[in-house]
């Protein structure tokens, strides 16, 4: 689409504003329209409508929640970037719409837009003066005649808020799936990822398995060395399994110092070495924790998905659970190195 050019500085700058008289006409003329204040009110952005000129005859009551200016007589004549008070508007003796980033500006395009006949959506970013944050917009503008006289009605978005607003979606569903402390699938999250599994471990008669893990002696940890060391714990004791883990595998915390793995197309004996090298691997390792060295060690038992008898995952994470008890019991024995 081929928008028209500004008009030069030159050219705009020797036109005239509407002397006063003119704009409490052209704004009587829209205020007293009932539709245009039940409209006004209803539109949940700010709105203007300018003249040919593109001056503000009417805004609604938004307009209050991004400008200082308080009443009609504040704004009435303005133009939009002056009444957000965007730096630039105010660069040339001419005003809103006659400097170097007017150019580029979507809002300015929008409204030649619509004032030569043609509707309009744009966004564009305005840097305002006096510390005031900048303004992600969206623009629409739309080409009315009242009393045979071009008018545009200009409604501005604040972008912003759509991003914040789903920023605050991204962390609620985040906050539905993720447990917050070590950053893995929480148990609901585990179980609705874990049965899309079952379904094409069904379909394609691939097996899968399921490896249960508890920390040993974890009571013990929060007793001597305080809940923050517990919790550190926790996190290290992730970022250890996910080390033995491969991308395809998903990890979740069960609940307080237990955790789950699914770890797809992998039979009993695969299982079963993952576990062994996970059990090792915290063997091996020792948690410094401001002064303190941590041992870190947990159990872990494993079930394999059997086709013919399996109802539902419940029944595979059941003998995981009674494997993992035996394997604890052994490691406190010392049956298991």
């Amino acid at each position: 689409m081929i928008k028209p050019d500004l008009q030069s500085d030159t050219e705009f700058a020797s036109a005239e504003r509407s002397n006063d008289a003119e704009l409490v006409r052209q704004h009587k003329a829209w205020f007293e329209q009932d539709i245009t204040k039940i409209i006004g009110e209803a539109v949940p952005d700010l709105l203007f409508v300018l003249n040919g000129n593109r001056q503000i005859v009417f805004a609604n009551n938004y307009y209050k929640k991004i400008t200082s200016n308080r009443r009609e007589s504040d704004w009435l004549g303005l133009r939009p970037g002056e009444l957000i008070n965007c730096r630039h508007a105010f660069e040339t003796d001419g005003g809103c719409g006659t400097t170097k980033f007017c150019k580029t500006c979507g809002a300015v395009q929008a409204i030649l837009m619509s004032l030569s006949g043609k509707k309009d959506v744009e966004e564009c970013t305005i840097d305002r003066r006096d510390g005031q944050p900048p303004l992600e917009l969206r623009v629409w503008t739309t080409p009315v005649e009242l009393n045979s006289e071009k008018y545009s009605v200009f409604v501005v978005h604040d972008i912003s808020l759509e991003q914040e607003h789903s920023r605050l979606l991204d962390q609620v569903q985040k906050l539905a799936i993720i447990d917050p402390l070590t950053e893995v699938f929480n148990r609901r999250a585990f179980f609705e990822t874990v049965n899309h599994e079952l379904t094409r471990s069904i379909r394609y008669h691939n097996p899968f398995s399921v490896i249960m893990i508890d920390l040993d002696r974890f009571k013990d940890i929060n007793d001597n060395y305080g809940h923050p060391a517990g919790d550190a714990v926790l996190r290290e004791v992730v970022r250890l399994m996910r080390r033995n883990l491969r991308e395809i595998d998903i990890l979740a915390r069960y609940g307080g110092d237990e955790f789950i793995i699914l770890l797809p197309e992998t039979g009993m004996v695969g299982g079963q070495k993952v576990a062994d090298r996970i059990m090792q691997a915290s063997d091996d390792e020792v948690y410094l924790f401001k002064d303190f060295e941590i041992p870190m060690s947990f159990s872990a038992g494993v079930a394999e998905f059997i086709f013919d008898t399996d109802h539902d995952i419940d029944d595979v994470i059941s003998r995981a659970d009674k494997e993992l008890y035996l394997t604890k019991a052994r490691r406190k024995q010392g049956k298991i190195d």
